[in-house]
This record gives C-alpha cells, sequence and structure tokens, in this order.
C-alpha cells in the first residue's frame, strides 16, 4: 500500500509546519522547494499523493501539477495557496484536475482529513485498477480455456463421428457379406449415389450424406436366413414375403436417433416404386423419401450389372433398356434420367441377356 507524501513549497518553514502536524501519521514524507526538485522526487519515490503550494517562482504550483498529472497521473494533488480567489481554483482546476484546493492557513484537523481523504482516494483508483487488471487476465484466461474447451469439444465431436461411421460401415460390411462375398456393392452403390445426388443439384454435403447412408440400405438382410438369401433359384411366395421384411428390419436395427434419419429412410423405403407398387408401405412418387428414390437406382442398376450367386451379369446394353422401360413405373423419371447421363464405368463380366 503506497503511503508516500511529496509536499513541495518555496517556503521552509511551511513544509516544516506540515511535517510536524502530520509527524503522527504513518506517511513517508518527502518534500522540495521548488517544483523541477519536486518533480525529481516524483520520478524517484511515486508519491500517492502530491501537495503543492501555487505560488513559487519559476514553476509554479499549476504548472507542477499539471506536470505530475502528465508523469504520474495516478497521484492525488492538492493546491495550497494563501491566495484563495474562485479564478485561480477554477484555472487549478481545469489544468491539472487537483483532488482539493485548500487555502492558507489550514486548520490543523482539516488538512490532516483532506490528506487523509486524497490517499483514500488513491487507494480506491489503486483498487479498481487492479481489479480491471484482473478481471482482464481472468477474460483472457476463460477465453482460453472456452477456446480450449471448443477446440476439445470439435475433437471428442470428431472421434465420436468418425467412430459412428466406422460403427456403420462395419454393420453394412456385415449384413452385406451375407448377400455378396465380395462386400463391394455397398463402395459402388455409394459412390453411384453421390454421384446422382451431385447431378440433381445437391448441395456437396448433402450428397456426401445420402451416399454415406445408402450403404445400409440392405442393414436389415442380416436377419434374413441364409436359405433364403443365397437360393439359387426363384424365391417362394413365403420366401418373398419374408425377403421383403428386410426393409422394415433394417430400419428397426437403425436408432431412433436423428442423426440416422436419412439411413432409416432409405432402409425402409429402397424398394419403393415410383408407381405406388412397391414394398413395403406402397408409396408413390414423391411420397418415397428422395434419398430412397436415388439409391432405388444405384441399388438397381449395380444389382443387374453383376453376379450373385444366383445369377449371371447383364450386359450394360440390357441393363439400360431394362431400366429405361421402368421409368415412371419403378424409378423415379428425373433421377433415372440423371443416371442415364452419368459416364458410369461398367463391369467386366461374364454377361446373360437370355
Amino acid at each position: 500500500m503506497n503511503r508516500t507524501l511529496l509536499i513541495v513549497d518555496d517556503e521552509p518553514n511551511v513544509i516544516k509546519s506540515l511535517k510536524r502536524q502530520l509527524r503522527r501519521e504513518t506517511y513517508d514524507i518527502y518534500s522540495a522547494e521548488s517544483g523541477p526538485a519536486g518533480l525529481d522526487l516524483l520520478n524517484k519515490h511515486s508519491p500517492a499523493v502530491v501537495l503543492s503550494d501555487q505560488m513559487m517562482p519559476g514553476m509554479d504550483g499549476i504548472a507542477f501539477l499539471a506536470s505530475v498529472k502528465e508523469i504520474k497521473p495516478d497521484a492525488v494533488r492538492i493546491l495550497l495557496t494563501g491566495h484563495g480567489t474562485l479564478e485561480s481554483a477554477m484555472n487549478a482546476i481545469k489544468r491539472s484536475q487537483i483532488f482539493e484546493y485548500l487555502t492558507k492557513p489550514w486548520s490543523d484537523a482539516g488538512i490532516k482529513q483532506d490528506i487523509a481523504r486524497a490517499f483514500e482516494r488513491y487507494d480506491l483508483v489503486a483498487e479498481n485498477r487492479r481489479l480491471h487488471k484482473m478481471t482482464r487476465e481472468q477474460n483472457k484466461q476463460l477465453k482460453f480455456m472456452n477456446d480450449h474447451l471448443e477446440n476439445l469439444v470439435q475433437e471428442r465431436t470428431l472421434q465420436f463421428e468418425e467412430a459412428m461411421h466406422e460403427g456403420i460401415i462395419m454393420l453394412a460390411a456385415a449384413a452385406e457379406a451375407r448377400d455378396d462375398d465380395t462386400g463391394g456393392h455397398i463402395r459402388r452403390v455409394r459412390t453411384l449415389t453421390h454421384d446422382i445426388c451431385r447431378g440433381l443439384g445437391m448441395p456437396p454435403e448433402e450428397c456426401k450424406r445420402i451416399g454415406f447412408f445408402s450403404i445400409m440400405h440392405d442393414v436389415g438382410k442380416i436377419h434374413i436366413a441364409d436359405s433364403i438369401l443365397k437360393k439359387p433359384g426363384q424365391l417362394s411366395a413365403e420366401e418373398w414375403k419374408v425377403m421383403q421384411t428386410h426393409t422394415i428390419i433394417g430400419e428397426k436395427i437403425l436408432s431412433d436417433r436423428d442423426f440416422y434419419g436419412t439411413a432409416r429412410e432409405i432402409a425402409r423405403s429402397h424398394h419403393e416404386n415410383w408407381d405406388g407398387t412397391g414394398y413395403p408401405d406402397r408409396l408413390m412418387a414423391n411420397e418415397i423419401p428422395l434419398s430412397a428414390r436415388v439409391v432405388a437406382v444405384a441399388d438397381v442398376f449395380d444389382a443387374m450389372s453383376h453376379k450373385r450367386v444366383y445369377k449371371k451379369a447383364m450386359s450394360e446394353e440390357k441393363v439400360r433398356s431394362i431400366m429405361k422401360d421402368e421409368s415412371g413405373r419403378k424409378f423415379d423419371p428425373e433421377i433415372l434420367g440423371v443416371f442415364l447421363g452419368l459416364n458410369v464405368r461398367f463391369p467386366e463380366e461374364t454377361y446373360d441377356d437370355a
């Protein structure tokens, strides 16, 4: 706590009198008999309170306190004068923003009280400055912590999303392995779905999202018996009913979280037909979710153009012919048109166009 007092007066007796009156106070008192000497002490001791006489030769009290304000703006300034005119008081207040204006002769109790109030003012300003500094530092620390926490949350969120994506891919691959030994079907459907979405003018993130969740279209097949999935011949009516349940099973496998919303749409509705003859809900036209309509095209194309245990691959000419015939019946005509305009790489397979 700063308890340093600087007294500047060209009359040594005045300085001695003030020191005598303040001897019982806990102040560290320094004194000078001129303005320039007072400024030297100001720089050496950084007093909290400066008491200066007004009428001094050379640099008067008003000029001296104005310099004090420039050098040590936190110092509380008091002007002491034997010429107590209103004009001189206003001039001092305006130029140096003094704390108090005292006249000679002074009362002992009055000057002690005024100096004590000056130190209180200094302490108040210093404490306010300290609190502001502490607040700024705390705000900086809080901002650093918030930024660090935000980065940590983003990192953890990314790790969580990556883990979920890996889980989805593994689940889709497990289901696909039941029906496709190579596991290539879901990768090809994903790529083709993404390309169709892009051809429809969807935003890049939407294309990416629908493309990714397309790999879950047949996840429900994980609950279909191998005797049905891998049957080399035509399915019986009863077996076909069982096969159709993979759409509803797939939807149920996927949780009800919003994150899986698109995946649930695709799993349930990718076998719906544009004309309302599909399953499981016999939806038609725009009642069918857009994501499912896109995947329906990609899924059928890949299934026909690649061999399975129960069939050989069809030629590009036959696949395109069949799909064109299904425009407006099985497929959304706009989506099929976009697909047919894509430069799709056709597999080199042994074809069966019989």
